[in-house]
């Protein structure tokens, strides 16, 4: 039976940053990606629409407008593999890499879940659309599925390969008396009205050979197809008076398509635009902008209303021009230079995107280095073009701003060592970069530029403390006042590779997971709060101290559980709660160490995995998270915890663990991954950053930083008006505040204890009816109620 779902159809301009006006309200997702892989393009009355993998980009034609849908305003789904305009029915058709189906009609989108519920071996792509009367024909890798436009549900499935096998159909052409599909064993077609074209005895065989054939149009009565893989060199082909004829070849090719003014052959680099007769008639073989010549990648193109072209264009998004003009205009909404988001971070309440990478076994992703901040203004991108320093430099691997002035940011790199970044005016420029053994860095290779570098920390006195890989000294300080380095030479450390992460805590201790090599585990260093003198140092980390002559060896340290053993050795991530906890994302779920400021005076301190309580009638329990990856933790202003996974998504639990509080996945949220590889929260609004490598979103969560005091306290929105829904914020509280709301008279409405700096209310009294209009009161006070403070909210019914 098929099931649709109907979902109001919102065009959102491009992201900017959510604020405490309440443009992201409590428990909405945002999306921050970038549009510029764009692959198909289609014109409708209104509109162009360019489809990338994430969603649309929505050029109005009336202003040129940009904006952009996808799951979290409108689309069922991610990885939109077909789109199509039927200008019959105005019906714009999105087809997806899972099967899933979205027709937008009247403003609304009707979802067709039919193919990707159904539990096939397999792919399932939609590869093509063309429609026909009241059919719509989709192309799939295992024939042609058929839906009833009048009903919007699948009628029926024709599998065309011999003996009813699945046969690859990548695209169909249709004219008034055969439907055509190109298929990976040849051009095939059945008459239209053949009562039995759903038997696969209907289909014969219409090209001379039965190859791969990639792409087919019908234009000008003539039935065209491209004989070859799409991204290789094809034959372009038609049959005429049961001739076979080749029109021209096609390094490259992407597509080919019939539009009124003629045919397009769309290559990389290249597209032709022939006449009925077929004659070239437009050859496009370049892309300038912004004054400089760009290497195109042409996916797709179409002409539209007013005689200009537009094209999908693989680096740059949409792109259009005049067809008489030279002049190139770029259409792409503001996002991040790409969705590969190797690491976020705020600042300054910014957001800082890294995209470098590493492999499984610590090499190279060689990643060009480039940077994308999301400020108040919008994105500034910082790439190779505009920062020299980033010529040949790869692989950005992590973010660190300074603590005493955050528009001070440092970028290390797996590769070319680290980039002092500094922000004038919302305008980042890279300041210094520090690569060469004067900056106390050491090169992998001897005499050159190569310093793998995967950790960076600062410390309470503001020492940048970073983690030099893979040479003899693995530590190295910085000190910005002074713009002085120092090298330590701790034995533990000595040629270790994958030295990540490390966090420095608030006590003065540091703290480095050591990923590969003798030392693979934790390593925990003091350096006595005298970092110029390294004789006082202790540290603790693998290697007994019986295996060394290093006496600054204070023990060995394994993370022991409660019976001795070791649970694991392999730690992604480390992060300090707000009772001075150090919380361990490992390949064992999550490892707490309770004790941390005295692990250098317990011989062998405990590490505990957290049992949460099943809460079905038993006593049994369960370790947070079991067995999963967890390679990213981040304590929000609640103290709560938002646990990243490599293949679960993230998860938020309460203060100590023992209750979960969201799962968000790819299944039930706009994630548009489930390997997670970062996540960042604003302290200010609560809005939580999750990086994946298909792109970044966000959701306004409840935690936001605590205040030192109630001079800020506000509500908001503040007049709660008849069309609000929601909770209302109270937000600039310290931590666990106690608020109690009443009316003017003095009755109390509502108490609750803030999480973080906010509390919510959600407009109803203690026994959950609403409120009527009027102005409340709101007193909160510290949780030792040593202050105290008022404000009010008017709600208006």
């Amino acid at each position: 039976m098929n099931r649709f779902i109907i979902i109001f159809f919102l065009l959102l301009s491009s992201n900017i940053l959510a604020s405490d006006n309440g443009q992201l309200r409590i428990g909405e997702w945002q999306t921050h990606f970038a549009y510029n892989r764009s692959n198909q393009v289609i014109s409708t009355p209104n509109q162009i629409l360019g489809a990338t993998s994430l969603g649309l980009i929505v050029i109005e034609k009336s202003d040129f407008s940009v904006n952009t849908l996808n799951r979290v305003n409108g689309l069922s789904d991610y990885g939109i593999s077909a789109l199509y305009y039927y200008a019959e029915r105005n019906l714009i058709i999105v087809g997806y890499e899972n099967g899933n189906i979205d027709i937008i009609a009247n403003n609304k989108v009707i979802n067709i879940n039919d193919l990707r519920l159904k539990v096939m071996d397999g792919n399932k792509a939609i590869n093509h659309f063309i429609a026909d009367g009241n059919r719509l024909y989709c192309a799939t890798n295992f024939g042609i599925l058929v839906i009833n436009l009048n009903r919007y549900e699948i009628e029926s499935t024709y599998y065309i390969g011999d003996n009813a096998s699945n046969l690859q159909v990548n695209q169909i052409a249709i004219d008034q008396e055969y439907l055509y599909a190109a298929t990976s064993e040849g051009v095939r077609r059945a008459r239209l009205n053949a009562p039995d074209i759903h038997i696969y005895t209907s289909w014969e065989v219409y090209s001379s050979s039965s190859v791969m054939y990639s792409a087919i149009a019908n234009h000008a009565g003539r039935i065209f197809a491209a004989r070859g893989n799409k991204g290789e060199t094809v034959s372009i082909e038609y049959i005429e008076n049961n001739q076979t004829h080749t029109l021209s070849s096609a390094s490259n090719f992407q597509n080919i398509k019939s539009i009124p003014n003629g045919l397009l052959v769309i290559n990389s680099s290249n597209i032709r635009l022939y006449n009925n007769e077929l004659q070239s008639t437009l050859n496009i073989s370049e892309l300038t902008l912004g004054g400089s010549q760009i290497t195109p990648q042409f996916r797709d193109a179409v002409i539209g209303g007013t005689n200009e072209i537009w094209i999908s264009d693989n680096n740059n998004g949409l792109v259009a021009r005049p067809l008489n003009e030279a002049v190139w205009s770029n259409y792409l909404p503001q996002g991040p230079l790409t969705n590969r988001a190797h690491r976020i971070k705020m600042a300054a309440e910014n957001l800082w995107v890294v995209p470098g990478g590493l492999t499984a076994f610590w090499n190279n992703a060689n990643i060009p280095a480039s940077a994308s901040v999301l400020n108040s203004s919008g994105w500034i991108h910082l790439t190779s073009g505009n920062t020299p320093t980033f010529n040949n430099s790869r692989d950005l691997v992590t973010i660190t701003p300074n603590p005493r002035n955050p528009k001070n940011v440092f970028l290390s790199s797996w590769g070319s060592g680290i980039f002092e970044v500094d922000d004038e005016n919302n305008k980042p420029f890279v300041k210094n970069w520090f690569f060469t053994p004067e900056n106390g860095l050491v090169s992998v290779i001897p005499g050159s530029r190569f310093v793998r570098i995967a950790a960076a920390s600062f410390d309470r006195n503001n020492v940048l403390w970073i983690s030099n890989s893979e040479v003899e000294n693995g530590l190295v300080a910085y000190f910005p006042e002074t713009e002085s380095w120092m090298r330590y030479s701790y034995e533990t450390l000595s040629i270790n590779q994958g030295m990540a992460p490390m966090i420095a805590t608030s006590w003065g201790h540091k703290w480095l997971s050591v990923f590969r090599g003798r030392s693979r585990g934790i390593f925990v260093w003091d350096d006595n709060n005298t970092p110029l003198n390294q004789s006082d140092d202790r540290y603790r980390g693998a290697i007994h101290p019986s295996a060394e002559n290093d006496r600054r060896n204070a023990g060995q340290l394994l993370l022991w559980d409660q019976n001795g053993e070791v649970i694991t050795d392999l730690i992604f991530d480390m992060a300090e709660d707000q009772n001075g906890h150090i919380w361990l994302g490992t390949d064992k779920g999550v490892v707490v160490q309770y004790q941390p400021f005295s692990i250098f005076n317990i011989e062998r301190p405990v590490f505990t995995r957290i049992l949460v309580p099943r809460r079905d009638g038993t006593n049994n329990a369960d370790f947070l998270l079991g067995d999963k990856i967890v390679s990213v933790i981040k304590v929000d202003g609640g103290n709560r915890k938002w646990l990243g996974t490599q293949g679960s998504g993230v998860y938020l639990v309460s203060p100590d663990g023992s209750r979960q509080i969201h799962a968000f996945n790819t299944t039930n949220s706009p994630l548009p991954s489930d390997y997670i590889n970062d996540i960042t929260i604003n302290e200010k609004t609560g809005e939580v950053f999750i990086a994946t490598g298909e792109g970044i979103v966000s959701f306004r969560g409840t935690a936001t930083g605590g205040s030192s005091n109630f001079s800020n306290i506000y509500a908001f929105p503040n007049p709660v008006r008849p069309e609000f829904t929601g909770d209302i914020t109270i937000t600039g509280l310290m931590a666990r505040s106690n608020v109690k709301i009443t009316d003017v008279s003095g009755k109390l409405v509502f108490e609750t204890v803030s999480v973080g700096g906010q509390a919510f209310w959600d407009g109803r009294n203690l026994w959950g009816e609403p409120v009527k209009s009027g102005i409340y009161l709101i007193f909160v006070a510290s949780e030792d109620g040593s202050q105290s403070g008022v404000t009010k909210v008017a709600i208006i019914r």
